[in-house]
């Protein structure tokens, strides 16, 4: 099944209670997979960026009808409850992307260790030139790659691209890459960089 739509919560989280959150958050992806038919899921930490320290969920969802079971689920599942009535973490952010048809052509099923995410102010943008790049992310080591549109939040019609990737290395030769590359350099001089973060992942 088409991940059609992204679910991206961030929380800050008291450090002595990072450890503890990430476990429970297992548990709910668990509950969310088995109750709101979510296709995929990561959760970590947030490595960089005026949010760093604080912790982050991504949900892939095929319809707009499995995220409204999403609440159901955050209201009956025990893992949830125990991360918000610790009164340790505070969700900050969270926001639906619509997805794109843009992604690698052999997406890797191994646990990556990082993600990067942007979100860009481009209009011009378009799911073509998107996927022009991806070849560049996929020589270059990324192992799964997801592109579309906020709809909700202060950034709701901005791009946002998404890459996960085995190590810190595969990160640098991806945007040294990029970086070369005419339709990125074009790209990057006719769009805004909102934010660019790169999220560490636990599970």
């Amino acid at each position: 099944m088409t991940a059609n739509y992204m679910i991206i919560t961030v929380a800050a989280c008291e450090p002595p209670h990072v450890h503890e959150a990430l476990e429970h958050l297992g548990s709910l992806v668990r509950d969310l997979k088995e109750k709101a038919n979510c296709l995929g899921a990561r959760y970590g930490i947030v490595a960089t960026g005026t949010e760093a320290g604080s912790l982050a969920l991504f949900q892939s969802y095929a319809h707009l009808a499995d995220v409204e079971r999403v609440f159901s689920v955050y209201a009956t599942s025990s893992a949830y409850q125990k991360i918000i009535k610790s009164d340790k973490l505070s969700v900050s952010r969270r926001n639906i992307v619509k997805l794109e048809n843009v992604q690698l052509s052999d997406p890797a099923g191994e646990t990556p260790k990082y993600g990067v995410v942007t979100v860009l102010d481009a209009p011009s943008l378009t799911n073509e030139r998107m996927q022009n790049l991806v070849p560049i992310f996929e020589q270059n080591g990324a192992m799964l790659m997801r592109y579309g549109t906020l709809i909700t939040g202060s950034n709701a019609g901005k791009r946002l691209a998404g890459a996960t990737y085995p190590s810190m290395n595969a990160i640098e030769k991806t945007y040294d890459a990029l970086q070369a590359n005419d339709g990125y350099k074009k790209l990057i001089n006719e769009a805004k960089l909102v934010r660019r973060e790169i999220v560490r992942f636990a599970g």
